[in-house]
């Protein structure tokens, strides 16, 4: 197996922190491991419908069981969200994979969907909020 890409956690112009590569990556090259407590299926529907009301979630719902990087995660939970994203997540033996889907240039932020409705989670949360281009919240202009 390829060595994952060479990857850092920094300032990000999409949300907080994010992750970067230190080197260009290669299209289809593994970047990183989503790393973190498994747990079943049952635990993880309770995890995600308390991290879904505070409108966040460290989870990835696999086939059999959950990832819950909030425990026992590594860099890759600075991975921002974007709609035109230059990776994607991929399970294999029951683990998950970051990918390039793209040539990504030494420096730039690594992003991919993260598939949820940002919109349904700020109203479970009870938030009047609305999500901007890149699905980060922001407060909903008050009438």
């Amino acid at each position: 197996m390829k060595k994952p890409a060479a990857v850092s956690v920094r300032k990000s112009p999409i949300h907080g922190r994010g992750l970067f590569a230190d080197k260009a990556i290669p299209e289809g090259a593994r970047v990183i491991e989503y790393t973190g407590q498994k747990i079943s299926l049952e635990e993880g529907d309770r995890r995600d419908a308390y991290y879904n009301s505070i409108g966040y979630t460290l989870l990835i719902r696999l086939s059999s069981r959950y990832i819950d990087a909030l425990i026992g995660g590594n860099e890759s939970i600075y991975i921002n969200h974007s709609t035109e994203p230059n990776a994607i997540a991929f399970e294999t033996r029951g683990r998950v994979w970051i990918e390039a889907l793209r040539d990504i240039a030494a420096d730039e932020e690594i992003t991919f969907d993260y598939g949820f409705d940002p919109v349904r989670m700020a109203r479970d949360a009870g938030l009047d909020a609305v999500p901007d281009t890149e699905r980060k919240f922001r407060r909903a202009p008050r009438r």
